[in-house]
């Protein structure tokens, strides 16, 4: 079994503010947003309303040639884009997406949206892409 926890969803957009804007009405609660410059996104995360319930991740560029590209080029944002899981050891735990037949589509990085926590994202023909995070920060306080 994979050493893996739920972790948010990914919702891609051109408009950040707006994206915020409309979560935060409908019950979400802005939790951070910072400029990831080596990632080339900008990143806002919002707690689902109520308690409990899976945080949601707004991601827009910060400059041409970032990872949102060529999905802006078909006019397919704003969309969901992928879905996050947490895990303790991020190679364990990628050998074993790949073992399920997901391909590795980035090497493993620091992610200034998560405190410096390492990121890798993979690929499913089935599900799209996947987010891991290694060792997130804990945001389950207020």
């Amino acid at each position: 079994m994979l050493d893996l926890r739920f972790h948010h969803v990914g919702i891609g957009t051109t408009d950040f503010d707006g994206a915020i804007d409309v979560y935060c009405r409908l019950g979400h609660r802005l939790h951070s947003r910072v400029d990831d410059r080596g990632l080339n996104v900008r990143v806002a995360f919002l707690r689902a309303p109520g308690e409990g319930g899976p945080w949601i991740e707004i991601l827009a560029p910060l400059a041409a040639g970032g990872p949102l590209d060529s999905l802006i080029a078909r006019k397919a944002l704003p969309s969901p884009y992928h879905t996050c899981y947490s895990t303790t050891v991020l190679e364990g735990a990628a050998a074993g997406l790949v073992d399920l037949g997901f391909a590795q589509i980035s090497k493993s990085r620091s992610a200034v949206a998560f405190g410096g926590a390492r990121v890798a994202f993979f690929y499913s023909g089935e599900v799209g892409m996947l987010e891991l995070v290694e060792n997130p920060p804990d945001w389950s306080g207020p």
